[in-house]
Formats: structure tokens, C-alpha cells, sequence
């Protein structure tokens, strides 16, 4: 299958389903925002911010969100998106591995991607995202299924990184979006940002590549969603360890790229329209 449309010069594997939602989407600017950001709170992320939060009331509010929220929605993704997992065996095979902590990553491509990642995984994921998202209406579900913003000063960068140091000693499993903007059922996959591989290096985990793919709608889920929304799979590949001896800046590229590969392979797609990196100047 090839297209040449909105999603550039794109060739799929046969079978692999194409979503035709009518979206349109930017062809120059890989990390735009498809979607207006309205804050609702002023929020200063800076080193008095809590990245790390261990309080009674975060482990508190945490459980009602599990109740309140997470439950529900990861029902939503079985009726609404009909979601599937494949590749779960890869979980098995490298346990040993990963049980000092991994860095996932994965293309963001809908609302609840990082709920069907974290059901996938069977894991408390903890995720790095861009501030914006703690301003807004999904603020609070969002902090407490494990979202820590990206700061805005150098004070707020020393406690973001303090609190993933934490996390990575005590074994925790971080996910990394690396195209950093949410695009609405886009199949090509985006060019990648590099802090998901810089982290990887710098504590000597693998790296998990997870693909979102998608399915068209069908029979029972033709009731249960509009018939342009597609249907979602999450696939899990096989880990891609670090070099160590090789220096960061050089292995760091090497994990980009290789990442960027093994998603798109994941994905079905044998000519993907986009670099796995990208220069915003």
C-alpha cells in the first residue's frame, strides 16, 4: 500500500490497516500542537514543585484515581477502541532484565494511549510530559497515573532529574512519548526527541519499543464507536540495550535510531514519511 496524501510518501506492509478520519495533519513541523492548550491554574514548575511526590495525600488521591478515573477508561479502551496486546511474551522472556527498570517508548497517537501501555506492561508507568498538561482540564488524572512535567528553569531541571534518579534506583519502568505531541490516529511515525535515550544511557536500561497500530472497525465495535475511528492495537518488540562503552552523545543517536526503526517495524510500515530525527532550526 502506498499513499500520497497528507501522510507524505507512506508504504505499509500488506494488510496493515490506514485510518481515514479526515484529520489533516502538518507536514513540516513534526512537534506541533494539534490541539489548543487551556490553562486553568497557574502552576510554577520550578524546584518548589513536588516532581517526586511521597505524601500521604498524593498515595491517597492516587487510589480514588485508579477508582475513579483508570478503571473506567480501561474498560473504554476495550469497548470503545477494542484494544489488543501483542507481543506480551517479550515481557517473560527478558524479566531478569527489566527488573531494575526499563524506559519504554512508544508513537503517541490517542487520548489514552498511556493507559493502554501501562495495561500492556502490567506496570506502574512513570512518565515525563510537557508542563502544559498540568494546567489543564487533565491535570489532576494525569499527575496521578504518573506524569511528571518537564520543568521550566535549570532549579526545576535538578529536581525533575533528582526525581527520576529516585525512581530508576528503586527499579521503576519509565515510558517516554518521544515525538512529544499527541496526533490523532497518524499512522507514519514522527521524528523522535532525544531525552527518552539520554535517560536509557544514563542509567543502563533497555529500551522497550511499543507500537501503536491500528485495526479497522468492525462488527461488534461498529455500536461502540463511529466507523472512521479505527480499532487499537499495542504491540511490545524486543528490548534494545545500551552501549556503555561507546561515548553518550554517539550511543544516544544509536538508540534513537534504532528505536525509530524497530517502532516502525512494529507499526507495519516498510517507508515511513519522517526522519527518526529532526531539526527544529
Amino acid at each position: 500500500m502506498e499513499v500520497k496524501t497528507n501522510y507524505g510518501k507512506l508504504k505499509l506492509r500488506d494488510g496493515e490497516y490506514l485510518p481515514d478520519t479526515g484529520a489533516e495533519y502538518p507536514i513540516d513541523n513534526p512537534f506541533a500542537s494539534l490541539v489548543p492548550s487551556v490553562q486553568l491554574r497557574e502552576v510554577k514548575f520550578d524546584d518548589s514543585y513536588p516532581y517526586l511526590d511521597r505524601s500521604f495525600s498524593f498515595k491517597l488521591q492516587n487510589l480514588l484515581a485508579y477508582f475513579l478515573v483508570f478503571g473506567p477508561y480501561y474498560l473504554i479502551n476495550r469497548l470503545v477502541y477494542g484494544v489488543r496486546f501483542e507481543g506480551s511474551n517479550i515481557l517473560r522472556k527478558y524479566r531478569k532484565e527489566f527488573e531494575t527498570g526499563i524506559v519504554s517508548v512508544a508513537n503517541h497517537c490517542y487520548r489514552w494511549d498511556g493507559m493502554a501501555i501501562a495495561e500492556a506492561l502490567g506496570h506502574r508507568l512513570w512518565i515525563p510530559m510537557l508542563k502544559t498538561h498540568f494546567t489543564g482540564k487533565d491535570a489532576w488524572y494525569l499527575r496521578y497515573f504518573g506524569g511528571i512535567p518537564v520543568p521550566e528553569d535549570f532549579g526545576g531541571l535538578r529536581k525533575f532529574n533528582e526525581a527520576f534518579d529516585t525512581l530508576n534506583s528503586e527499579g521503576a519502568w519509565i515510558h517516554v512519548f518521544a515525538e512529544s505531541r499527541n496526533w490523532h490516529f497518524y499512522k507514519p511515525v514522527r521524528p523522535f526527541k532525544k531525552g527518552a535515550f539520554t535517560m536509557a544511557y544514563k542509567y543502563n536500561v533497555p529500551i522497550l519499543p511499543i507500537a501503536i497500530a491500528y485495526r479497522e472497525r468492525k462488527g461488534f465495535y461498529r455500536l461502540t464507536g463511529k466507523k472512521e475511528l479505527p480499532l487499537i492495537t499495542v504491540r511490545i518488540g524486543e528490548p534494545i540495550f545500551p552501549d556503555r562503552s561507546k561515548p553518550r552523545k554517539e550511543e544516544v543517536a544509536d538508540l534513537l535510531a534504532k528505536t525509530h526503526s524497530a517502532i516502525c517495524e512494529l507499526a507495519g510500515i516498510i517507508e515511513n514519511p519522517w526522519p527518526a530525527e529532526f531539526n527544529e532550526d
